[in-house]
């Protein structure tokens, strides 16, 4: 019987918790604190609902546990479009000095290291023939 191992999720949200605290920590020394906690929100936005996401779409895997890895990504897709959508509403009614465009710019930039990181465990996992 051939096991196949699990990618390393745990990177994937690893190097998104670090772009939301390195995009905070660069933005407060050059935009100020009101600009650092916006992009902050929006990149801690978008690390709540991947987390969610990768957590529950590697939650099986395998050739038998196919019905339950579709079921998983579907659910997954639907709780980060809800979590992400209660997110951005919540932060414009109770957090009204935050920027609208730079909680959206936080929210891409970390969006977009997902993704890369993504890439990178993916080419990692197929060169390693697994």
């Amino acid at each position: 019987m051939i096991t196949i191992r699990a990618p390393s999720i745990s990177s994937i949200i690893g190097s998104q918790i670090g772009a939301v605290f390195l995009l905070a920590l660069i933005s407060f020394g050059f935009l100020g604190i009101q600009a650092s906690l916006s992009l902050g929100i929006g990149g801690l936005l978008c690390l709540i609902a991947n987390t969610v996401f990768t957590l529950k779409a590697f939650k099986y895997r395998g050739a038998s546990a196919t019905e339950q890895i579709v079921k998983e990504f579907v659910s997954g897709e639907v709780y980060k479009i809800l979590l992400s959508g209660a997110g951005f509403a919540s932060t414009f009614i109770y957090l009204p000095a935050a920027q609208p465009s730079l909680v959206l710019l936080g929210f891409m930039a970390v969006y977009l290291v997902g993704m890369l990181s993504t890439m990178h465990v993916v080419r990692t996992y197929n060169q390693a023939g697994i």
